[in-house]
């Protein structure tokens, strides 16, 4: 539909009132039933009259289903609001409706100064932040598990890991770009290099989940990728990592790992330990959108990223990009190997 400036001014309503409806967990009491709205309000403890606003505010836009006499159902876009939904957004949609949508209250100091308007609200990054924020921190991590389990599922198909045997993710949150690919590929071994108060969380969850082959394969190691990166892996993934960190910090990662895989042997049959970076780009103007999200959020001095200037950063951290692959989810795989001068 065409927007004009009022509405565009009140899209941050719309925001708040899906993280409303997230919280509440509307999704879930309607799962494929239809109730009216003085059912769904009393089943989550709501207001019957405001939520009957809240619903009707978000069918117009495709987020529910208005029946007509007070009747609701969900839409396609109201089921992945679910917890039970293979591809729910539930947590994502709190998280980014919340603590990133009240950082960007504060735009204006990026606007004005380039830096981070997280680090103005908070005194910190947001790493530093969720250390202090157990809550947000494991609302955090369940937002994380949202966005990338298409993604893992995606290049669980897409890429080749027949002659891979170990696998680290570092940055990977709970695991789950590494819980997708050892389910679709049983001889992998993963490891999920992370920050302490991570690991922690997500030993814990993966112990509560109980399944006896991703103990057995799946584990976690305490990782400062800014300091150092452990070797002796067959392949490195870093997904929707570099894009929280300005061009400097980048690069310096970037050299952690290269020195990780130069100091790690060939896999049987001579194939290099290499690196993959996953990460979605600027090609179209609705992207910035998203340039815009990292450098309030993210760390003073990050920038969006296109394809010329991701491989600019790799090729400053001695790093040669062999290809780049497309997932259908939006994002680039950039294959890399240490640059043979560097080797």
């Amino acid at each position: 539909m065409d927007l004009d400036l009022m509405q565009l001014s009140g899209m941050g309503w719309f925001s708040k009132t899906l993280e409303a409806a997230a919280r509440l967990q509307v999704a879930d009491e309607l799962g494929d039933s239809t109730m009216t709205y003085q059912e769904i309000a009393e089943r989550v403890g709501a207001d019957a009259d405001a939520l009957q606003a809240i619903l009707r505010s978000l069918s117009a836009l495709g987020v529910f289903a208005h029946l007509g006499d007070g009747k609701f159902a969900n839409s396609p876009l109201s089921h992945r609001l679910r917890d039970d939904h293979p591809q729910s957004m539930r947590h994502y949609v709190i998280l980014a409706a919340g603590l990133y949508t009240d950082t960007f209250g504060n735009v204006l100091h990026t606007a004005r100064t380039g830096g981070s308007a997280f680090r103005a609200l908070h005194g910190t990054n947001i790493y530093g932040y969720l250390e202090k924020h157990p809550e947000d921190a494991d609302l955090y991590d369940n937002a994380m598990e949202d966005l990338t389990r298409p993604v893992s599922a995606e290049l669980a198909r897409t890429y080749d890991f027949s002659a891979v045997r170990s696998v680290i993710d570092l940055g990977g949150g709970r695991g789950a770009l590494l819980k997708g690919l050892l389910l679709a590929h049983p001889h992998l071994t993963g490891i999920v290099g992370e920050r302490a108060d991570t690991c922690a969380r997500a030993a814990a969850d993966l112990r509560r989940i109980g399944s006896t082959d991703l103990l057995e394969r799946l584990s976690y190691v305490e990782t400062d990728i800014l300091s150092k990166v452990p070797g002796g892996y067959d392949l490195y993934t870093l997904k929707n990592v570099l894009h929280n960190w300005n061009p400097e910090s980048s690069v310096r990662i970037l050299r952690n790992i290269r020195a990780a895989l130069t100091g790690t042997a060939e896999q049987p049959g001579g194939r290099a330990p290499r690196l993959l970076v996953i990460e979605p780009l600027i090609e179209q103007e609705a992207d910035w959108m998203r340039a815009l999200f990292q450098m309030t959020v993210s760390q003073d001095g990050t920038e969006g990223r296109t394809e010329e200037g991701q491989i600019a950063q790799l090729e400053e951290a001695g790093l040669t990009v062999e290809r780049v692959i497309r997932l259908a989810t939006g994002h680039s795989v950039f294959e890399s190997l240490p640059t043979t001068s560097e080797r």
